[in-house]
């Protein structure tokens, strides 16, 4: 076929399907336009029907319903609106039962609103109705003094302004709005532009004062994980600083802990110098705060969220491709800074292949450079042996989960390397790895594929079995169970986790964790039961483990079996089996790439 020829059919496909997707794009914006309204007047509705209003289960439908609505198209004109009316929901549900854990959520949902969203009309009525929340409902007077500040500095032509500016004069007893943060007093100082966001993750009803014991940070050209470990659970306040070229000053990201001290063995001032992060340091804006100042090279996108158990504040920060390319100027109170002129690549691929492709000549590097940009290729595999050192894991019938896990981690690196795959390990020995590094090892060695082996246990000795997990809300009570464990937590936190996954998932491999989830544990079923062996299908579950949180790559987790079943524990115990299992794995991954190959070849 002549170049002249496949440049016009090149055209005709793109031309088609830019058509398909606008038509497709129309119909799906009327469909989401009417289950909000839909949603709207159900909530309406349900505020007037005291009958319906008492039961729980109501609000929580509702909730639900607002939540798809924004997850179906979280950046469209809806999106906001579904944000905010699930935090109506919550505020109304509070209204009925008392429970400062539903003021908390609802406080939490307007905060979100405003971070995604911070030039949206309904902005400033999120931070007023949060203020209000906090300091009448969750007796959190700074927290609400923060969010008027911001009222009172960058929404100063909105229709809450001067109810802002009324609230925050009674709070301050008639003091004069001081809508600037407070100095640092020290070396570190930063003064900064404008409040922080304010985030509380529980209500700041107690006085007590807790550490920050540690900081420990992974760091790449294009991204970085910095956890803060702190001793009690935290309240805190963050913001975004641009880079200052005048007084020679980086992107700056800083957090207030408040009611935290600096312990002994965290240093003033760390210098990096390693990927993006430059520098971390410590200061004391005022009584009773610690505030920790991460200097970035470059920077394009954050998340700040609360992990426990140890409790820990974490930061993801990503870059530009090759970490050098500047952001200008970051929106206020936005998550995402303003883009630079070449934006890294979507994680859509057909929108990307759409927008990215061009026509020959050059065509066959280009496709290549397309292929692995889309991550339609795997050449590096991250294997996780979960547990170590100091975390045995399960523990029953002569089994300890971080021992048997580790060794069908090495068998499957070992039948990887044999196929031609570069593989990487969290852990090689008996060491611990906190589980929130691991995922972050993968990201900062840019890492094609996340594998994480685990061995299950239930209270129950009847139950067994085989099952892998891939990051998303939980789908059954089960697998909120084995989140539990595997984080180390309560039930209760994997519903509050429930929340903050939201945000971490729209940027995740979730489609493509799913694809991989469902190949290996079909191989992997497949496999030990083509041994002999008679084992039961638990099937692909999802649930917010700590260990999968913030993955660039399509990650999942494995469950080899339950330690507390006699029988499965006793195969557990053989080598000849965990090869099964490890065999059914590597099935699964080949699977896998070849799926993607028969992708780039179209």
């Amino acid at each position: 076929m002549s170049q002249t020829r496949l440049g016009r059919l090149t055209s005709i496909v793109i031309y088609s399907l830019c058509l398909l997707i606008c038509l497709s794009s129309l119909a799906y914006g009327a469909s989401v336009s009417a289950d909000y309204k839909k949603g709207y007047d159900s909530f309406s509705a349900l505020t007037k029907n005291a009958k319906r209003a008492k039961y729980r289960s109501n609000w929580k439908q509702l909730e639900e319903s607002f939540m798809a609505i924004y997850k179906r198209d979280p950046k469209g004109a809806y999106a906001p609106k579904a944000l905010y009316f699930a935090a109506r929901v919550n505020e109304e549900l509070g209204k009925r039962s008392f429970l400062p854990s539903d003021y908390q959520t609802a406080a939490e949902y307007y905060q979100r609103t405003v971070r995604l969203f911070p030039k949206h009309s309904w902005a400033d009525d999120c931070l007023y109705r949060r203020a209000e929340l906090l300091h009448e409902k969750l007796r959190d007077t700074d927290g609400a003094i923060a969010d008027l500040n911001v009222i009172l500095r960058d929404y100063t032509r909105g229709d809450m302004y001067n109810k802002a500016l009324a609230l925050h004069r009674e709070l301050r007893k008639g003091g004069t709005p001081a809508v600037e943060a407070p100095p640092v007093v020290s070396r570190s100082a930063e003064k900064v532009s404008r409040p922080a966001v304010s985030s509380s993750s529980k209500a700041s009803t107690s006085t007590s004062v807790s550490e920050l014991s540690d900081i420990r940070f992974q760091s790449s050209n294009e991204y970085t994980r910095i956890v803060l470990t702190v001793s009690e659970q935290p309240t805190y306040h963050y913001q975004i600083l641009p880079a200052d070229k005048a007084r020679g000053l980086p992107f700056r990201l800083y957090i207030d802990l408040m009611n935290v001290v600096r312990g002994n063995d965290v240093p003033s001032e760390i210098d990096v110098k390693d990927g993006i992060l430059r520098q971390v340091r410590t200061g004391t804006p005022s009584n009773g705060a610690t505030r920790v100042v991460l200097d970035f090279q470059s920077m394009q996108k954050y998340n700040v969220f609360v992990l426990d158990n140890p409790y820990r504040v974490v930061i993801d920060v990503t870059a530009p491709a090759g970490g050098t390319s500047v952001v200008t100027a970051p929106e206020s109170g936005s998550k995402t800074a303003s883009a630079p002129k070449k934006e890294a690549p979507k994680e859509s691929a057909k929108s990307s292949a759409v927008a990215k492709y061009k026509a020959p000549p050059g065509s066959k590097k280009q496709v290549g450079e397309l292929i692995e940009q889309l991550g339609l290729t795997v050449k590096t595999i991250m294997i996780d042996a979960g547990h170590g050192g100091k975390d045995p894991g399960a523990n029953a019938n002569q089994i300890r989960e971080k021992d048997y896990v580790l060794k069908v981690a090495t068998m499957v690196g070992e039948m990887l390397k044999q196929r031609g795959f570069t593989v990487l390990y969290t852990r090689r020995d008996d060491t611990f790895v906190p589980l929130e590094e691991r995922t972050a090892m993968a990201n900062v060695r840019k890492a094609d594929m996340f594998l994480s082996f685990h061995i299950n246990a239930h209270r129950s000795s009847g139950i067994s079995g085989l099952e892998t997990y891939y990051l998303n809300l939980a789908s059954s009570k089960s697998a909120v169970r084995v989140a539990a464990r595997e984080n180390a937590v309560s039930e209760k936190r994997i519903s509050d986790l429930q929340f903050i996954l939201t945000d971490l998932m729209l940027n995740s491999k979730m489609q493509e964790s799913k694809d991989l989830a469902s190949l290996i544990q079909k191989n992997m079923v497949g496999t030990v039961k083509s041994g002999g062996y008679s084992v039961r299908d638990n099937g692909v579950r999802s649930a917010p483990f700590y260990v999968l949180m913030g993955a660039k790559m399509p990650s999942v987790l494995v469950e080899l079996g339950y330690c507390t079943n006699k029988e499965e524990a006793r195969r557990i115990r053989s080598d000849k089996y965990l090869k099964k299992l490890a065999s059914g794995v590597v099935k699964g991954v080949e699977s896998y790439t070849k799926q993607l190959g028969r992708y780039a070849s179209m």
